[in-house]
């Protein structure tokens, strides 16, 4: 009875018992973007990336919180041309907290977030921003980039394999400054919209990025289909 005592006096005051978080789990997490950017000498060009992820997940009711950092970022080239960012850039990116809010209906609402840095050596180079590698042209080299990338889930689901759906990424990004005459006579800042698909798979406890490497991604979102 004493055990009850509490939980019957804040029934009683009308109060709801709070919701005990359970424990963290992983999951692993897989982002397909595409979208246009302007190209110098190519003008406006299809682009696509590959966003790879690992993220810790609390569930507490109804409402789950992911705190999510990139493991890799793969841009395909630009007809020909690959500007790829550093690895250890990617690591040291920002990680983002996403929150979704489950419904009784079993509907899903994720609020939106935000990926931003500025000019702070995010690789420890040396070099403001994160370094991107711009290889396969003859102006080759390195850009330093600042971004603030805003994101926005279109459609969700989340059922006992995981959460998947479709999102909007608004970003802008800033060149801070580049190697080589070239690059920087012919980099310039620029704002894009992306849209995209993305998918998150529990894996085990104590996975990394690290554990990952090398190995088959645990999930992989599915390709939106192009309009006809």
């Amino acid at each position: 009875m004493f055990i009850l005592a509490p939980l019957l006096a804040l029934l009683v005051l009308g109060e709801t018992p709070p919701v005990e978080a359970s424990p963290v789990e992983v999951w692993a997490g897989h982002q397909i973007l595409r979208g246009k950017r302007h190209v110098p000498l190519h003008g406006d060009v299809p682009v696509e990336t590959e966003n790879y992820l690992i993220a810790k997940v609390q569930r507490k009711g109804n409402h789950i919180e992911l705190r999510q950092h990139f493991c890799r970022l793969e841009p395909k080239p630009i007809k020909g041309v690959t500007v790829a960012p550093s690895p250890t850039g990617v690591a040291r990116m920002p990680a983002s907290t996403v929150t979704i809010d489950v419904a009784a209906d079993g509907g899903v609402r994720i609020a939106p977030w935000d990926v931003d840095w500025a000019q702070e050596d995010i690789d420890g180079d040396g070099k403001p921003g994160v370094t991107f590698t711009v290889s396969g042209t003859f102006c080759s080299g390195d850009v330093y980039v600042a971004s603030q990338s805003h994101y926005t889930v279109e459609r969700a689901q989340l059922d006992e394999r995981g959460l998947s759906g479709e999102l909007n990424v608004a970003q802008k990004q800033q060149i801070l400054g580049a190697s080589g005459l070239c690059l920087r006579a012919m980099a310039g800042d620029s704002t894009e919209s992306q849209k995209g698909t993305f998918a998150y798979r529990p894996v085990p406890a104590g996975t990394t990025c690290q554990s990952l490497a090398g190995k088959p991604w645990p999930v992989k979102a599915q390709k939106k289909a192009d309009k006809p």
